[in-house]
């Protein structure tokens, strides 16, 4: 009865076993010089101002919707790219954990990478933005006392000094890039379906 009840377990955990061995550091993910973190967690970095980004929203979506118990998906607004004002992009991170503090991220992450990629309108301004905003939910006093909020404010700063980190350590090359646990990098390349991308991540939170 005990051999058989091993035998069970054995058969059970194979699938999981055969596929983790497919995943190779260097091949699938690459392991980063630093602490994992204490907590399962999934951050992407993004930008709205990215095309691959806005293109890869649904990925973003669904590695969320997929993640096991327990474990967190993070989104970190990035203000390196070429092309606008660090001060814009900055802006665009600020009005994304506004709409985060109110519960409605989803709602406007969609509207801003809709305004910027679909109607060319590059809300460079931040008075476009609280225009978005107070037509989704988000009257301007309430916006304009939130990004003088010391929460808020923290928050954006941490975004930075997030992308600024991964940034000299080499991995944070481009946008967007996942990072599971702190620790592992997901080489996007080498990923050809959202199944596999999924495993992946799974396999990446058990590390």
């Amino acid at each position: 009865m005990l051999k058989k009840l091993k035998l069970s377990l054995l058969l059970i955990c194979l699938p999981f076993a055969a596929l983790a061995a497919n995943f190779e550091a260097d091949n699938q993910y690459t392991v980063i010089n630093v602490e994992k973190s204490s907590s399962p967690q999934v951050t992407e970095y993004f930008s709205f101002y990215c095309p691959h980004c806005f293109q890869f929203e649904p990925v973003a979506k669904a590695i969320e919707a997929n993640l096991p118990d327990g474990a967190v998906f993070i989104k970190n607004h990035v203000n390196f790219l070429g092309g606008v004002s660090p001060e814009s992009q900055s802006n665009l991170s600020l009005a994304y954990l506004v709409a985060k503090k109110h519960g409605q991220e989803d709602l406007i992450t969609e509207k801003i990478f809709n305004s910027i990629h679909v109607q060319r309108a590059p809300l460079t301004d931040i008075k476009d933005l609280k225009q978005l905003l107070a037509l989704n939910g988000i009257d301007n006093e309430t916006f304009n006392q939130d990004i003088a909020s010391l929460p808020i404010i923290s928050a954006e700063r941490a975004m930075q000094e997030k992308q600024q980190k991964y940034s000299k350590l080499g991995a944070l090359t481009g946008v967007p890039t996942f990072i599971v646990n702190d620790k592992y990098k997901i080489n996007l390349n080498t990923i050809k379906s959202q199944a596999e991308l999924d495993e992946l991540v799974t396999f990446l939170l058990t590390l």
